[in-house]
């Protein structure tokens, strides 16, 4: 019940600054119970370094070289622009503003979204084990950069040989007799796959040996981790740089470098092949719908310009895959001049093989720093990968720690330390992982990768934006963005986001290419079989494709409430204009003070709670120690 007491305005400042200094310490206390939230800048770094990753260099040419030189990444800057940045913004929103990993994010928006969470956790899991030995399919070529001359340039097949004989295990030559119609023999060496599968045990040890780099860099604290990516980070940058100086002069490089960036075949944009490319390879480079920019976020500091973060991460990972392609493309010049190629046939050699075959193949080039560039090359691919999956590493180790407090009811502090579950996190994945170091290995990944690294995939990005259409809406995300961002240098700087958070992208962009090229991968897969000589594989993972759809809409029924962070925003106030964010003091603002402002002496107001978001009664509210021109002033308590 309301009274009317009179205090002198010297009181009034008083119990402000009495209030201040609590809160402060209330702050404190905060820090010193979460000290290892991330830094503006180790929150930039991890999220460069878990967009910019191998697919940056290998890929991502041999998509430019497939589809049309240039065109192609006009595609791929379009789609990066109006889909790939707007849904990596919006999980960072997501995760910065509620303060939980992608396991707890989707249930405190709603109830019935817990089978995303689980279904996102699988599939990480999966996306995780199936990555590493991608990386360490790099470590053969890159210790082997030691050894002179280089073991593939003098393989008795040559890099093509090496790569599926010494390295996968999944080919080899063998003597093919055909007759001919008028009952002629004829004998050919061919490549065949062999029979059986069997553990390759040099990718074993590849394999364990990446993965226990990723457990110390993870597992002992953020300070660790982000100290090894401040490396793994710059390192790739440095050596892309020498890359390019070094091939530009090759002879034929000019040729591959004016077919990148001069060849813009305008037909191929009519093609939905080329649009369905372009947008796969920016989705899976930028890594939106892997949760990761969500967990991420959601360790920063409470007020962390996650715009700019943005921004940053998506420019300097599409700047990364551009200027690779004049150091790839200077290099598939000089072997199309070599070898009296056309330039688009050597850059259009599938997936690994330009990197493995092509590129490994063509060292000799460089003579006498055959070696030096090798090692250079290889290094690269394997510290772009490290980085991407320290953030998956990272990720699975705190959902774990938020599945066991949801699941068991064990706070944190009574939970096994975190490198004990990143310990248990990584020889899972690692176990997991040994069906890709078999002779069929590299046919298992192409399954896994097809089935959950691309189709659900998609599947997830759309079912993403059908939650933040109808569950999250718009007008609150606005306002998570600008409350991460206020006092922030971008909120008042020309990078504010008056346009970023447009309907277009919000509501057609988005959802619609996302459900598009997933149905278009279905229909693709039903023409043609990503594994014609191997349905049991296939089979396999089309099982698990389905078993993890069923997960996603597990708990669909639900129809509980969302918890009160998301849903007391008052959505009616949307715009927030510059002067409903003037009216709040949020510098001192902290998860734990929730009520100890309905202390503090208001003049016709309510002070507004910013982490439960209760409505103002008044537009604006007037300073407390605003000089009313009296001695004293009138105050409801």
């Amino acid at each position: 019940m309301k009274k009317k007491k009179n205090i002198s305005n010297g009181d009034v400042e008083a119990v402000v600054e009495e209030q201040e200094k609590e809160e402060e310490e209330e702050d404190k206390q905060g820090e010193e119970k979460d000290p290892e939230n991330w830094t503006s800048m180790q929150y930039i770094f991890t999220l460069i370094g878990y967009a910019i990753g191998m697919s940056n260099v290998w890929r991502f040419c041999y998509v430019v070289g497939q589809n049309g030189g240039s065109a192609s990444v006009f595609a791929y800057i379009i789609c990066t622009i109006f889909v790939g940045t707007p849904l990596f913004l919006y999980e960072m929103i997501l995760g910065q503003y509620l303060r939980k990993s992608f396991a707890a994010a989707w249930t405190a928006i709603k109830p019935r979204w817990k089978g995303l969470a689980l279904s996102q956790f699988v599939m990480v899991i999966v996306v995780q084990s199936y990555f590493v030995m991608i990386i360490g399919y790099t470590v053969p070529y890159m210790f082997n950069s030691c050894v002179d001359p280089l073991p593939w340039v003098v393989h008795k097949n040559g890099s093509e040989g090496y790569w599926y004989e010494d390295v996968l295990g999944l080919r080899e030559y063998a003597s093919i007799t055909t007759e001919d119609v008028d009952g002629t023999a004829t004998t050919n060496e061919e490549f065949v796959n062999v029979d059986g599968i069997e553990m390759k045990w040099t990718l074993v040890a590849s394999l364990f040996f990446v993965w226990v780099i990723i457990f110390f860099a993870s597992a002992f604290g953020k300070k660790i981790l982000s100290d090894v990516t401040y490396v793994t980070v710059l390192a790739p940058v440095v050596l892309m740089i020498i890359l390019i100086i070094r091939t530009a002069v090759l002879p034929g490089a000019g040729d591959g470098i004016k077919f990148y960036v001069g060849k813009f075949e305008a037909e191929k944009l009519r093609d939905a092949d080329v649009w369905a490319t372009a947008l796969s390879q920016c989705m899976f480079s930028l890594g939106t719908g892997l949760a990761v920019p969500l967990s991420l976020s959601s360790m920063t500091e409470k007020k962390e310009d996650v715009y700019r973060a943005a921004i940053i991460t998506s420019i300097m990972n599409s700047l990364y895959a551009i200027a690779s392609g004049f150091a790839i493309f200077a290099m598939v010049g000089n072997i199309a001049y070599n070898e009296d190629r056309d330039v688009a046939e050597v850059a259009s050699s599938g997936g690994f093989g330009l990197a493995f075959i092509v590129i490994a193949g063509a060292m000799t080039t460089f003579g006498g720093a055959a070696n030096a560039v090798n090692a250079i090359f290889f290094f690269m691919l394997f510290t772009l990968g490290l980085d991407t999956s320290f953030a998956w590493s990272e990720t699975l180790t705190i959902a774990t720690h938020d599945f066991i407090e949801k699941y068991s009811g064990l706070t944190r502090d009574k939970q096994p330390a975190s490198w004990k579950v990143s310990l248990v996190v990584s020889v899972f994945c690692f176990l997991l992982g040994l069906p890709y170091a078999t002779t069929k290995g590299l046919l298992i990944l192409t399954g896994a990768d097809y089935t959950i690294g691309l189709c659900f995939l998609l599947l997830v990005c759309f079912v993403e934006s059908m939650i933040l259409i109808f569950d999250v809406r718009l007008s609150r995300l606005e306002y998570m963005l600008q409350y991460a961002m206020d006092g922030t240098g971008t909120a008042r700087s020309l990078l504010r986001p008056r346009w970023c958070l447009c309907h277009f992208d919000f509501f057609v962009a988005i959802p619609i290419t996302c459900i598009g090229l997933f149905l278009y991968q279905i229909y693709s897969a039903t023409q043609t079989r990503i594994l014609p000589d191997n349905t049991n594989i296939e089979i396999i993972f089309w099982t698990l494709f389905g078993c993890c759809v069923a997960l996603l809409f597990f708990g669909i029924w639900d129809r509980g409430e969302g918890s009160p962070e998301v849903e007391n925003i008052p959505v009616e106030e949307f715009p927030y204009g510059e002067e409903y964010w003037s009216t709040k003091d949020d510098s001192k603002d902290n998860d734990n003070n929730s009520n100890d402002n309905d202390n503090i002496p208001v003049v016709e107001a309510t002070i507004v709670d910013d982490d439960k978001i209760r409505e103002t009664d008044k537009t604006k509210l007037p300073s407390l120690k605003e000089n009313t021109g009296s001695d004293s002033v009138e105050l409801d308590c």
